[in-house]
């Protein structure tokens, strides 16, 4: 990559300047840079209560998990960075580098990265940036990463300062100061105020959900091959035995002639070597052996005669298919066991649930659920827990979430199969003040490890 010019530098810095929100800020700071630094990854941190590096945000990434496992280990690659160069704001890293202790990322992240740590006016952390690649990194691209880091950390220095202004402008806006109450309006407002957070209110948590089949039946490819065509639409009715899908039958056709030939020649050997055993003992010794060989031929042919037949694929169940785009299929390797669609009867669904693990809660049997569909907001569906998965699995989109199935109430029509939205899962009733401070609760145990 050529070396970045004047122009755009000052465009870059423009970029970070007309930023509407932190959270745009901190994705431009992880994303933009590649334009003047070249880089396979980048990485920004923040420290958390206790100083200690948290990620928050990669490139190529809309949104992170704290908790999934890249992100702890990268807390730790942070925080040996942030020991290695001493005082310099910026640290080239090299293989030997990284201790044993961090071999366990080793396939996460390239070796070779640049680290800048950022800081504030007076000298506050602010996190840093992490640039990584498979090559090493120059002076000239370590001078340069500098310069990203002086912008970087002015920028993230002026909005936390924004929020803080806004805080301090808020709180300016009361009324009156607490001093200026008298002792019994203090005990008062005080007493109304413990009976209010010992008020009990159900506890909740809100999670992504959709709308999938109560049994599904999978349709998978028989054999390794190629999709040759798709007969059904997407979400079109089939009925059991139906053609769905045909898999290219080429390989497995010239296998079955081969091992047709290949029998007929065994028997035609078979009958060669009967004939002529009654006048030569030789011969017949043979008889056994080709009569092996003949039926080892002839069960070839038998499964490839019927791997032929399940070449064509078809509906297990009565239904509706459901599969992206028949197109997509079209000419696409597939592997034995790879599922194709999934034909399931829109009449018979059930509401799946993916919980994230921060917001986990006692997700009992039968405990209620509402849900919201994404196309009609203020529509509301009534469902129970029947499952909860007892460990974390993956949600559709790839982030670890326990998986929670809820049955919709008896009597009611349940909404279309494939729709998604938010559900609203309630357990049992909890004092205020816990509803309010569970999750604050939460962060200060992991942040101080009780």
């Amino acid at each position: 990559m050529s070396s970045p010019t004047a122009a755009d530098l000052l465009s870059y810095e423009g970029r970070l300047r007309t930023a509407r929100s932190l959270e745009e800020i901190e994705f431009l700071l992880v994303n933009e840079p590649f334009s003047l630094l070249a880089y396979d990854q980048a990485f920004l941190w923040k420290p958390d209560v206790l100083g200690r590096p948290v990620l928050a945000a990669a490139s190529g990434l809309a949104e992170t998990d704290s908790n999934a496992p890249f992100a702890l280990w990268f807390s730790r690659a942070a925080d040996h960075a942030r020991g290695v160069g001493g005082e310099a704001p910026v640290r080239i890293l090299a293989e030997a580098d990284f201790p044993p202790a961090l071999n366990d990322g080793a396939e996460w992240i390239p070796r070779h990265a640049l680290v800048v740590l950022l800081k504030s006016p007076g000298g506050e952390a602010l996190g840093g940036l992490w640039f990584g690649r498979h090559a090493p990194f120059s002076d000239d691209e370590a001078a340069l990463a500098a310069w990203l880091g002086q912008q970087s950390e002015f920028a993230l220095w002026a909005w936390r300062r924004e929020q803080l202004g806004l805080q301090r402008r808020i709180a300016a806006l009361a009324p009156m100061r607490w001093r200026a109450f008298s002792w019994r309006t203090r005990a008062l407002v005080l007493t109304c105020l413990g009976l209010v957070l010992l008020f009990p209110v159900r506890l909740s948590v809100l999670a992504a959900a959709e709308v999938s089949p109560l049994k599904p039946h999978p349709v998978t490819a028989p054999v390794d091959g190629v999709v040759a065509r798709v007969l059904v639409a997407p979400n079109q009715p089939v009925r059991a035995g139906a053609a769905l899908v045909e898999i290219d039958d080429t390989a497995t056709r010239n296998r079955l002639l081969v091992a047709q030939k290949t029998l007929d020649v065994a028997r035609a050997d078979l009958t060669r070597s009967a004939g002529k055993a009654f006048a030569d003992d030789a011969s017949k010794s043979d008889l056994q052996l080709l009569d092996s060989r003949v039926r080892e031929r002839s069960a070839e042919v038998v499964y490839l005669t019927e791997l032929l037949a399940r070449l064509k694929l078809t509906a297990p169940a009565d239904g509706i298919a459901l599969f992206a785009d028949a197109e997509e299929w079209r000419g696409k390797p597939v592997q034995v066991g790879e599922r194709i669609m999934t034909v399931a009867d829109p009449s018979h669904v059930v509401l799946t649930i993916y919980v994230s693990p921060d917001d986990a809660i006692a997700l009992d049997s039968g405990a209620d659920v509402t849900m919201y569909l994404n196309i009609s907001p203020l529509a509301s569906y009534s469902a129970s827990v029947v499952q909860a998965s007892y460990e974390t699995g993956m949600s559709g989109e790839g982030h670890p979430a326990y998986i929670v199935k809820a049955a919709f109430a008896a009597g009611e029509v349940p909404p279309r199969l494939g729709l998604k939205g938010m559900a609203k899962i309630y357990a049992d009733r909890v004092p205020l003040i816990y509803y309010l401070m569970r999750r604050p609760l939460r962060a200060m145990r992991y942040a101080l490890g009780l």
